[in-house]
C-alpha cells in the first residue's frame, strides 16, 4: 500500500502506453507519491498565501501534455526567493511525517543549494550517492528552487559566482567532516585515515557551526542583488553560470492553474515564452529523453531499508 493520502483515480496504478511510451505500473506508483507531496505542498502554500509554480519538465508536461512527460519522474517547482524564505519558516512545524521539508538547514549534510520535500516512507537515492550511506532523509523528493536576480553586468556576476562556488566547495568539504559522515565504506588506508581525520575534526567543525556558516554565505552570496529590478532571474544555487536556467521575470509576474494529471498546477502565464525560450520548439518531442535513469526508485520501501 502506498504511503500516501490522496485518493487516486480507478486505474491510475494501472501500466499504460502515453505518447508511444509504456509507464510502468512502478512509475505509476512513484508518480502517485509525486502528486501526494504536491497535494501536501500546496495546502501549505495556500495556507500561508505563498506563491509557487511549475520549473522546467513539469510545466513542460503541464503544458503539452496536461501532466508528467511520459517517461519523466518528478515534479520540480519553483518561487522568488521572498516567497521561499517564507515557506521556510513554516516548513518545519506543516511538514509531519511521512514528509519531510528538507534544506542545509534542516537535514545537515545533505547539500543541495534548494529545497526538497520527500516522502520518508519511500526510496528516491540518487545512484552516485548509494555507496557511501549518507544519512540524510532520501525519500521520493519534490524539488523546490529559490529564485535569485541574475545582474546584467557581466563582470559582476562573475564575481558573484566565484564567491559563491567557492562558499559551495567549503560547505560541501567541511559536511564531509562532520558527525553525520563517520561510516564511510572501505577498510583500505585511506578509508582508515579519513575516518581518523573524522574523528579529530568532526566535533570541532560541530561545535563551531562551520558548514552551514559556510552554507549562509553561500546563500547570501546567491542573493546578493536581489534588491535590483533585474530582468533576468535563475536557480542560481542551483546551478550558477547555466544559461539555460536563466528565465525572464516577466514570464512569471502573473500565475495562471492548469490541469495536471487528475489535479491543478500553478505555472507562469505567460508559459508559451517562457517554453519557448527554453526548449524552442517545444511541441516537438523524443521519447524517452528525460528519464532520471540515476535515481534508484521506489514507492514501496523506505530509503531506510536500502541503506542498511
Amino acid at each position: 500500500m502506498l504511503p500516501i493520502k490522496i485518493d487516486l483515480p480507478d486505474g491510475f496504478l494501472e501500466e499504460e502506453v502515453r505518447c508511444g511510451y509504456t509507464v510502468s505500473r512502478e512509475m505509476k506508483a512513484v508518480w502517485a507519491v509525486e502528486l501526494d507531496l504536491l497535494a501536501e505542498f500546496d495546502r501549505v502554500c495556500k495556507k500561508y498565501g505563498i506563491t509557487y509554480f511549475a520549473s522546467g519538465g513539469t510545466m513542460l508536461g503541464a503544458v503539452r501534455h496536461k501532466g508528467f512527460i511520459p517517461w519523466d519522474d518528478d515534479i520540480d517547482l519553483m518561487m522568488f526567493r521572498s516567497e521561499y524564505d517564507k515557506l521556510c519558516e513554516v516548513a518545519t512545524k506543516e511538514f509531519e511525517k511521512p514528509y519531510f521539508f528538507q534544506t542545509e538547514y534542516t537535514d545537515h549534510g545533505s547539500l543541495r543549494g534548494h529545497a526538497q520535500l520527500r516522502n520518508s516512507m519511500t526510496t528516491g537515492i540518487l545512484k552516485s550517492e548509494l555507496p557511501w550511506r549518507y544519512p540524510f532523509n532520501q525519500g521520493i523528493f519534490m524539488d523546490i528552487f529559490p529564485l535569485d536576480n541574475v545582474i546584467p553586468d557581466q563582470g559582476l556576476f562573475e564575481k558573484q559566482a566565484k564567491e559563491a562556488l567557492r562558499f559551495r566547495k567549503r560547505y560541501q568539504r567541511l559536511a564531509k567532516l562532520s558527525v553525520r559522515y563517520f561510516d564511510l565504506p572501505g577498510n583500505g588506508p585511506k578509508a582508515v585515515l579519513k575516518r581518523f581525520a573524522h574523528s579529530l575534526c568532526a566535533p570541532w567543525i560541530e561545535r563551531k557551526d562551520l558548514c552551514r556558516n559556510a552554507y549562509r554565505q553561500f546563500e547570501a552570496t546567491c542573493q546578493r542583488y536581489n534588491h535590483q529590478d533585474t530582468e533576468m532571474i535563475s536557480t542560481l544555487s542551483f546551478q550558477f553560470r547555466n544559461q539555460q536556467h536563466f528565465k525572464y521575470r516577466s514570464d512569471y509576474t502573473e500565475i495562471i492553474e492548469v490541469p495536471f494529471e487528475f489535479t491543478m498546477i500553478p505555472i507562469g502565464k505567460e508559459f508559451d515564452h517562457a517554453l519557448k525560450t527554453r526548449y524552442g520548439n517545444y511541441m516537438k518531442f523524443e521519447v524517452g529523453t528525460s528519464i532520471h535513469s540515476g535515481v534508484v526508485l521506489d514507492a514501496e520501501k523506505p530509503y531506510t531499508e536500502y541503506l542498511s
